[in-house]
């Protein structure tokens, strides 16, 4: 390659770093004005980044309604490996309401939650990578502005019983493991990938229509369950703001006991949560699509544990998290997760609020397709095709707490086996992650 196009290809690539760095942050600028009443200072260490409205966030919150907002950007470069090189951009913006109808209107114990998601950009992983887990994890859902949340949650027997029903992801209640949201990359935020990927499981930012119970036996243990239902239909770029249920297929079922621990003389905070669900729809098989197979089942265990303090307190320390989950071999393709990382809060006195993070996760391919898949190759006198059973992923970043309100996220990752789900043969792939966390 001539010394030229090393500095054009150069150029191109920090000039796409650039551009999309600063169109992730720009909501800052937009800010600027609005601060002309405070000094730099002052709003470069307010909690949100538009500040108290003047007296008028505090006036909302006083009568029970707390408005709340943000926006996530998420560049992502491809390096090297993959099928090509090149980089995209995907962002979202989040707004809405809580609202606590014991103060607005006498309803003790009551909270009701709206919600919307609008979701833009390119997806890295598809155009470039090839591999299943997306190195963007806020693109998908159809790329759309969607109602994400309608639901009313009702606190009962000082709340030792909680019941929430309404439009919402389920994935806001079970299976999750927000510790992995540090993360650029999907398979870590916020629930392991199989279970979305292969039943009727709902995650942010789409809702289902639903309800659970939660039975909140100590402080420290529960126990949940929920009814889903399973559609689809929500999913599709045209239907951000559909709340019918024609094209249901069926019900989800989940159940989760969650266990909170608090160690030693720092209480060290931990979070084990064991679940499983079951979905009544009638599917296609993994290996014979003209076949239908009645319902279809899965499990995981989740859990996070603060190993040690910085200071002595549980808001700085080593956090450890682990994943393992399992979905139905009739009808899943993607049939398992595994995963296993670091997360350093505050890892330096002169930065409480940063962080460092490490992590590895691994999506596994249904044993069943695979043999399928060598048997159909050997038909055709192919031999030896060397197909691999997972698709691995290893990301390394560093969170820097710019400002209470504003997150600069770089990263790195190391996308291994990117062609298991399609059956090829992909190079390894490195990439370049950039992400922005901005709360109104």
């Amino acid at each position: 390659m001539s010394t030229q196009n090393s500095s054009n290809k150069f150029t191109y690539k920090f000039t796409s770093i650039r551009r999309y760095a600063l169109a992730s942050v720009a909501c800052t600028a937009l800010a600027a004005s609005a601060a002309h009443a405070q000094s730099l200072q002052t709003w470069l260490n307010q909690k949100t980044m538009t500040g108290n409205w003047n007296g008028g966030r505090t006036k909302l919150e006083d009568i029970g309604i707390d408005i709340h907002g943000g926006h996530v950007g998420e560049f992502a470069d491809v390096m090297s490996g993959g099928k090509r090189q090149g980089n995209g951009y995907a962002q979202q913006l989040y707004y809405g309401m809580t609202i606590d109808l014991g103060k607005l209107a006498g309803l003790n114990g009551t909270v009701m939650n709206i919600s919307f998601n609008t979701r833009e950009g390119r997806n890295a992983s598809a155009d470039f990578i090839g591999n299943k887990l997306a190195v963007q994890e806020v693109y998908g859902a159809g790329e759309t502005t969607r109602l994400t949340e309608l639901s009313v949650e009702q606190a009962m027997f000082d709340k030792m019983l909680m019941v929430k029903l309404g439009f919402y992801p389920m994935g806001n209640d079970f299976g999750s493991t927000p510790i992995g949201c540090d993360f650029q990359n999907v398979g870590f935020c916020a629930h392991p990938q199989n279970l979305p990927n292969s039943s009727g499981w709902a995650d942010n930012p789409t809702g289902h229509w639903g309800g659970r119970v939660k039975l909140n036996v100590t402080p420290a243990l529960y126990g949940e369950v929920g009814v889903y239902d399973v559609n689809p239909t929500y999913g599709n770029r045209g239907n951000g703001l559909k709340i019918s249920t024609s094209g249901s297929t069926g019900a989800l079922i989940p159940a989760e006991i969650g266990y909170t621990t608090a160690l030693g003389a720092a209480e060290l905070p931990g979070h084990y949560k064991v679940g499983v669900y079951y979905d009544t729809s009638k599917v296609a098989d993994a290996v014979t699509p003209n076949q239908l197979d009645k319902g279809r089942y899965g499990a995981y265990i989740l859990a996070d544990q603060m190993l040690f303090s910085f200071d002595g307190t549980a808001k700085r320390g080593l956090v450890g998290f682990a994943q393992y989950s399992v979905s139905d071999a009739r009808t899943a393709v993607f049939a398992n997760t595994i995963a296993a990382g670091l997360v350093a809060l505050g890892p330096f006195d002169s930065r409480p609020h940063d962080f460092v993070n490490a992590a590895y996760v691994r999506a596994g391919i249904n044993h069943r397709n695979l043999v399928a898949k060598e048997a159909a190759l050997a038909a055709q006198n192919i031999t030896n095709p060397s197909l691999s059973e997972g698709e691995g992923l290893v990301e390394v970043g560093y969170g820097l707490a710019a400002t209470p309100w504003l997150l600069i996220h770089p990263n790195v990752q190391y996308v291994i086996n990117p062609g298991t789900f399609s059956y090829k043969h992909i190079p390894n792939a490195w990439v370049f992650g950039f992400e922005t966390k901005v709360t109104f």
